[in-house]
Order: C-alpha cells, then sequence, then structure tokens
C-alpha cells in the first residue's frame, strides 16, 4: 500500500513539471520520419552482378588427417656432429 503512495506522488510530481499547452494552441505536426538508408554492405546485388563468396569446409578436418598433412613441415632433426668435407674429421657443424 505505501509503494502505491509514492508511485502516485511521483507520477502526480512529473506531470506538475511537465510544460502545459493550452487547448486553443494547434499541436506543432510532428516532422516526418526520417528514410531508413540500407548498408551497402547488405545491398543485394543488381541483377547479372556475381556475389563474392567466400570458400566452407563441409565437415571438421580431424587431427590424423591434419597431421598427415602438416607432417612433412615439422622440424628436422639438426645433426650434432658431421664429417668435413675436405679432410673426413669429425667436427660440430658451423665450425671450419
Amino acid at each position: 500500500m505505501a509503494a502505491a503512495g509514492w508511485l502516485r506522488r511521483a507520477a502526480s510530481a512529473a506531470a506538475a513539471s511537465a510544460p502545459r499547452i493550452p487547448w486553443g494552441v494547434p499541436a506543432l505536426p510532428n516532422p516526418p520520419p526520417a528514410p531508413i538508408m540500407e548498408a551497402p554492405a547488405l545491398a543485394l546485388p543488381a541483377s547479372g552482378a556475381a556475389m563474392e563468396l567466400m570458400a566452407v569446409p563441409k565437415k571438421k578436418v580431424s587431427k590424423y588427417k591434419k597431421g598427415l598433412r602438416n607432417g612433412p613441415k615439422a622440424l628436422k632433426l639438426v645433426p650434432v656432429i658431421v664429417r668435413c668435407r675436405c679432410c673426413g674429421r669429425v667436427k660440430l657443424p658451423h665450425f671450419y
């Protein structure tokens, strides 16, 4: 019951603060609504225009198939000890 009284007082205070228009004055007409402009990205292409479509995979690629495809791209083991081309000695790579 107390909430209804509070609400009634708030509504009457809001109505009292709003400006009143006398009855003899005609109301101003509302301005016409602005035309809705269609975004160029959402516009449909004209007849005969080609639509740009992206390629989309039909199914998910499994981890196994992905591994088969990317296997050759893996880093290779680097030999730590190599033979010299000139003398045939065993040495570290990138050393003369």
